[in-house]
């Protein structure tokens, strides 16, 4: 290398700097050890030695070496080799080893750093721009080769550009001041304009980085867009086709009902009567069947949400009363994260026990959480289905034997990880099982993220909610916005108080407020039926009796566990409850009453139990 081109450029300055200053401190400490100075000019030893580890960390230790040894030699040969003075020389020759091998280490650490954040921001396969925020706005630092690719420029012609030179201001603003209030952007679709005016579509993503600077990374997404805009119009192309097929469809059926009407009306054949009639059905089924398709047909077309059960099934129950059938629902503060359409999964299951259950007379609808999530039972006490039609049913039979509102209900619930089973027994009714993973339902105002359920600003829609005993007593569970309805009157009974992340309080109504509450509590290892109380001057009306009934109706597919008064075990014997001996409560449940020491009969408690029916 010639002396010349050793000074040239940016690594010429820090080479005359090395080298001025290396020979300055030695001349400084040259002259100091003449006066006998050895205090203050040693320390400008470290100058030369920071500099050339910064700028050459791999030589830096080397460096310091070196400097330390010319040091050590300068003070033996010039202050003698005094003990005291060699200790001194070694000391701080070390301290300049250290010194510089620490800068070197530090240095090359950073540099490795920075190429490999640099090499991540030239070789990333999406675009990368970094920007600094200037007075006049933001302004590009730099872009890899996809960001200049993308926008047709060249790196001389961006650099030091404002951003609007590709992106419109409009669009700008929004997405900085939202990375300015959530400290990054993941994601946002944007639009990026080339050299040449043309528009693409980017998904762009903002993070902050020091220095006031931020690095823009996107990916193009144009074609994606195209496509998926053109399929969006060949899909609302064939819905409307699909539509007008499906008018015409529905209205050729209710032609064919009309004629097959008016043809009975005129005909005294039984036998051709009989044929009209099976025509009528099959014009029916067809129109049903033209319903549920066309319902089917937007599946997925909108993200799951949050379903509240009990509205759900409160709106069918008043659409279609079903003659003579009780229909029950205890599934009050319980929602289900699945496609919109599980509304129609709900109805038309509840809908199918109403019209095929033959000799139905309750429809029951109940929850119970498992192990690997929540099960949601629809149950009648009708006809039931025969075993080799537990699956078929579900099944779609191009040959319409099947129930294509089964097989569709299947596919609706299958979207969001949903399965459904019917495990009734033939003669006891039809048995059908929702099974909903963990993440897809929650229980309100258990959690943060179970916000409660907003009470009705109309007193009279609460008081039409609700099962009716056999006593005529209205019975519901409460929303956790309507537990200080029973702790008002738990004031008289312990003072106890609702917790709505592990209980399911029950209330009898009468003359428009709460006469009687019951409650199923859960523990780690059990569930507990407790809080059982009616206020004195309301007794005898059978209120507790229709409470605890609305309980174990709702939460009767889990074992349940109490400490009934001693004069009360035949009450709750009526209610499946069985007594029990002590040691066979759950731990949680028994440690509640700790204070009798084991002796639960002496101190008018009599353990119960009662088994988890289907």
């Amino acid at each position: 290398m010639k002396p010349s081109s050793f000074f040239r450029g940016e690594d010429g300055l820090w080479n005359a700097a090395i080298i001025g200053s290396t020979v300055i401190v030695f001349l400084l400490n040259l002259a100091g050890l003449l006066m006998g100075i050895t205090v203050v000019f040693p320390h400008l030893l470290y100058l030369p030695v920071v500099l050339a580890a910064y700028r050459y960390p791999r030589k830096g230790l080397f460096f310091s070496l070196g400097i330390a040894i010319i040091y050590f030699l300068m003070v033996i040969l010039i202050a003698g080799p005094l003990p005291g003075t060699i200790a001194e020389a070694l000391i701080r020759g070390a301290m300049l080893v250290v010194v510089g091998g620490l800068i070197a280490f530090v240095t090359r650490r950073l540099r490795e750093q920075e190429s490999l954040y640099q090499g991540l921001f030239d070789h990333s396969a999406a675009g990368s721009i970094l920007v600094r925020e200037t007075a006049e706005g933001w302004r590009i630092v730099e872009a890899n080769e996809n960001a200049l690719a993308l926008l047709h420029r060249s790196s001389d012609e961006l650099r030091d550009q404002p951003l609007t030179t590709f992106w419109s201001e409009d669009a700008l603003h929004p997405v900085f001041a939202r990375l300015v209030k959530e400290g990054q952007v993941h994601a946002s679709e944007t639009t990026f304009f080339t050299s040449d005016g043309s528009a693409e579509k980017v998904l762009l993503s903002l993070a902050t980085v020091p220095g006031n600077q931020v690095v823009l990374t996107f990916v193009e997404i144009t074609r994606r867009v195209n496509a998926e805009e053109a399929l969006q119009r060949a899909n609302d192309k064939l819905n409307l086709l699909s539509r007008i097929s499906t008018d015409h469809l529905h209205r050729t059926a209710n032609d064919i009902i009309e004629t097959v009407d008016e043809a009975r009306a005129e005909s005294a054949d039984p036998r051709a009567k009989a044929f009209l009639n099976r025509v009528r059905i099959l014009a029916l089924n067809l129109a049903r069947q033209l319903f549920l398709s066309e319902t089917y047909k937007d599946l997925g077309s909108r993200p799951p949400l949050w379903i509240p059960v009990q509205r759900v099934l409160e709106d069918f129950s008043r659409t279609n009363p079903g003659k003579g059938i009780s229909m029950r629902f205890w599934a009050e503060r319980l929602e289900v994260y699945a496609d919109p359409l599980f509304k129609d999964v709900l109805t038309h299951i509840a809908e199918n026990s109403v019209r095929h259950g033959g000799t139905i007379k309750n429809l029951v609808v109940t929850y119970h959480r498992t192990r690997g999530g929540l099960e949601l039972i629809i149950r009648d006490d009708g006809i039931g289905v025969a075993p080799e039609m537990k699956e078929k049913i579900f099944e779609y039979d191009s040959g319409g034997h099947a129930g294509l509102g089964l097989f569709i209900c299947r596919q609706i619930l299958d979207v969001t990880g949903i399965s459904v089973t019917e495990d009734g027994n033939v003669g006891e009714g039809a048995r059908f099982v929702l099974h909903i993973p963990e993440d897809n339902f929650r229980i309100e105002g258990s959690l943060e993220d179970a916000p409660p359920f907003t009470l009705p600003s109309d007193p009279a829609e609460l008081l039409s909610r609700g099962t009716v005993h056999k006593s005529g007593t209205r019975v519901r569970e409460l929303v956790s916005a309507e537990f200080p309805l029973a702790e008002d009157l738990w004031v008289d009974y312990h003072q106890t108080k609702g917790n709505p992340v592990t209980d399911r309080i029950f209330a009898a109504f009468a003359d428009g407020r709460a006469v009687s509450v019951a409650r199923c509590k859960r523990h780690q290892d059990g569930m507990e039926l407790d809080g059982v109380y009616t206020p004195d001057e309301l007794r005898g009306h059978g209120y507790a009796n229709a409470a605890v009934w609305g309980l174990v109706e709702a939460c009767g597919h889990d074992t349940m566990y109490m400490h009934s008064v001693a004069n009360l075990t035949g009450f709750y014997g009526h209610y499946g409850f069985m007594p029990i001996p002590e040691h066979e409560l759950p731990d949680t449940i028994r440690e509640r009453y700790a204070w009798a020491q084991g002796e639960m009969e002496g101190a008018n408690v009599a353990p119960m139990k009662r088994p988890a029916t289907r």
